[in-house]
């Protein structure tokens, strides 16, 4: 039987003051001062408190600055903490002070340790309650039913808590009833093992389940919490405690409570891998029979793929989504357009991640170690695979990219503002790094060269993050992405994904693209995952259910080459395939971690095109080939093109080489987050974590 603690309780609930969508059941209270025997006397005012939960928990709006809702939002701090990305904007000390291993235990932004448990709190108080509730008779017929369905929407909203902070902190303290505040030595409590921790999410999932619906088919409940979501959280939570980093992980083997309890387990335990998988093969079912699927409309795979994160107020493959109610705001700030588009440029995309993307046969472009981690040399630069016919050097001429709407033909002419040609550079050459790869590659990423559909003026703009020069009064209207501090990209690589190429940024006309919390393909990765941990080589179970993933961008189906048919080369697939399919949706920082790969993945360099050259570089390059006129500083009108051309192409003449962006720090201590010394400091039960 699972202990009972108490927590702490709060004489008052500020409720928040904002309405999320039209969503009745996000209807929260006004902003105002309420008691809890108010709320709790007032069914209207119960299903509010309820919507403030929803709101605190996994909803994000423009208005709303907390910390732990950027960090697993749609503006991923995670992701630009790990190897996906940087945000680049002058506030970037959650990702920065990680990737440089700067984080203490009295300084954690990515952390939330008092936050999690003050929202636990809040739902167990609610899970209590409300089902004291008075009704009257008419209320009888509204909410009837209702109060048990709020109940497990609580209940599951705790194990969500839970979860976050098993991720974060492993060994957690099981906290399960409201404590009087004036109980200061109740307040004194340990940690529970993680496998204590693990099975509490599970039962508490289980419960929900049983009570809720499938999924949600009016619109009106969109995002609101279902059984598929219930058990889509419980095959995550059972992957997560199958995975190295809690399964018989030695490393931790000193970290006990002070009466010697073991908080994480010590032997290595296979059969964790099959609950996980059976976990995710039951919400797959759930899902499939209530109609979630991953099958959507599209002529091509790019499309298919690139839709679903922009256009997707009902997405049929969402489990849970996170619903956005900052319109343009997104579209703003991570535009890569920056400055001249009225974006704002937040995002740069590591070539990292850039290297992870298949070639469009299915083949890894880069050598792998076991662990799925591409093998980089001390210059940065990767192992070709052999079997992919993957090249850096060169160019091939393409006739046609995807612009976000459309097929457009590439071309290199240059116009002005009242449409006479300025420049035409002859045939369209993309660099052959940026050719033949996997459709994902085209759907999430821009890249030198890359087509955009610019709302604001109606046109298929070629991006362009090669370096030139500031030629202040030459900024025209084509010199798109001029370098400005912090706007300008930093790696040559742009964010596309959730971006909506019918966003008219400039003019302030936006969308709002929900962001999914869970979604159908994570599951089929989790069941691809487990069964092959599970078992001692690939079966056709595993095959079927990463090729499911596949088949939806028009990937090969694996196996592809021999290595496919063996427990090693499948984790690699596996791993990768996480990384692309699930890019920026903040797994990433969270699967290098479980799978105990910090080092390897972390701890190296974040590499980038040279898209920020000295100005030494750039003018060694210039005067080489001979461009005197960009440093020419008469304001003559006939030297304007000259002028902005020249300085494009000596800095495009630099551009295609792998730098270093960013020089990561990384340690075994890093692989779960302090607990806030603030905190044992209060509770002389609490340990701290491995090497803090």
């Amino acid at each position: 039987m699972l202990k009972n603690y108490k927590l702490k309780a709060f004489a008052l609930l500020l409720l928040a003051g904002s309405v999320l969508g039209s969503c009745d059941y996000l209807d929260i209270a006004p902003a105002e001062i309420m008691t809890e025997d108010k709320i709790f006397q007032d069914i209207t005012l119960a299903q509010q408190d309820l919507g403030s939960m929803y709101h605190d928990i996994i909803k994000w709006t423009a208005l709303n600055s907390d910390d732990r809702l950027l960090r697993d939002g749609p503006f991923t701090w995670t992701g630009c903490a790990g190897d996906e990305s940087i945000d680049h904007w002058g506030t970037t000390a959650p990702t920065t002070y990680f990737k440089l291993g700067g984080l203490t235990t009295g300084y954690n932004p990515l952390g939330d340790w008092s936050w999690n448990y003050a929202l636990v709190r809040k739902a167990t108080n609610f899970i209590n309650k409300i089902e004291g509730v008075p009704l009257t008779q008419s209320q009888q017929q509204t909410y009837g039913t209702k109060v048990k369905q709020f109940k497990q929407e609580a209940r599951f909203l705790r194990a969500y808590m839970y979860f976050d902070l098993l991720r974060q902190y492993g060994a957690v303290p099981l906290i399960t009833e409201v404590q009087d505040i004036a109980d200061i030595s109740g307040a004194q409590v340990p940690r529970d093992p993680v496998n204590k921790i693990v099975d509490f999410i599970c039962s508490e999932l289980d419960e929900a389940a049983s009570v809720l619906p499938d999924t949600w088919s009016d619109d009106t409940n969109y995002g609101r919490i279902s059984k598929a979501a219930c058990l889509a959280l419980k095959a995550r939570t059972l992957l997560y405690a199958a995975s190295p980093l809690y399964n018989g992980n030695t490393m931790y083997k000193d970290v006990k409570n002070l009466d010697g309890t073991q908080l994480f387990p010590q032997t290595y335990d296979k059969e964790l891998w099959k609950r996980a998988a059976d976990a995710a093969d039951a919400a797959i079912n759930c899902c499939l029979g209530a109609g979630i699927q991953m099958s959507l409309s599209g002529e091509n795979s790019i499309n298919k793929y690139e839709k679903m994160f922009y256009s997707n107020t009902s997405n049929p493959e969402f489990i849970l989504a996170s619903i956005q109610t900052y319109g343009i705001y997104e579209d703003v700030s991570c535009n890569s357009h920056s400055e001249d588009k009225g974006g704002w440029g937040r995002f740069s995309i590591m070539q990292n991640q850039v290297d992870a993307y298949e070639t469009a046969d299915g083949h890894l472009p880069f050598l792998m170690d076991d662990d799925g981690c591409i093998i980089y040399d001390s210059n940065g630069q990767p192992t070709v695979n052999p079997e992919s016919n993957y090249s850096e050097s060169g160019f091939t001429h393409v006739d046609e990219l995807w612009d976000g709407t459309s097929w457009q033909p590439c071309t290199n002419v240059y116009k002005d503002l009242n449409g006479a040609v300025v420049n035409d550079m002859g045939k369209y050459d993309l660099y052959n790094m940026y050719v033949n790869r996997d459709p994902r590659f085209y759907a999430s990423l821009t890249f030198q060269g890359a087509k955009f559909r610019n709302a604001t003026e109606g046109l298929e703009r070629c991006y362009h993050f090669a370096y030139w020069r500031n030629l202040e009064y030459y900024t025209y209207w084509w010199v798109d992405g001029y370098p400005n501090v912090n706007t300008n990209n930093e790696t040559g690589y742009g964010l596309r994904k959730f971006m909506n190429p019918v966003a008219d940024i400039k003019n302030w006309i936006g969308t709002s693209s929900n962001y999914p919390l869970f979604r159908l393909a994570e599951l089929y990765l989790i069941k691809a995952e487990a069964l092959n941990e599970y078992y001692e080589s690939p079966n056709q179970d595993g095959y079927d259910a990463i090729n499911e993933v596949r088949s939806r961008v028009e990937m090969p189906d694996l196996p592809i080459v021999s290595e496919d048919n063996t427990k090693i080369g499948m984790r690699k697939r596996i791993r990768n395939e996480r990384r692309v399919e699930l890019f920026f949706e903040g797994h990433r920082f969270w699967d290098v971690r479980r799978w105990k790969i910090g080092d390897k993945c972390f701890g190296i360099p974040n590499y980038r095109m040279n898209a920020q050259p000295t100005e030494a570089e750039i003018m060694a390059k210039a005067n080489e080939l001979g461009y005197t006129s960009m440093t020419d500083n008469a304001n003559n009108p006939d030297y304007w093109w000259d002028r902005v051309w020249n300085s494009r192409d000596a800095g495009l003449q630099i551009y295609y080489k792998r730098t270093v962006d960013v020089n990561c720090v990384f340690s075994d201590k890093m692989y779960l987050f302090p607990i806030p010394q603030g905190d044992i400091n209060k509770n002389l039960n609490l340990v701290q974590n491995y090497g803090w």
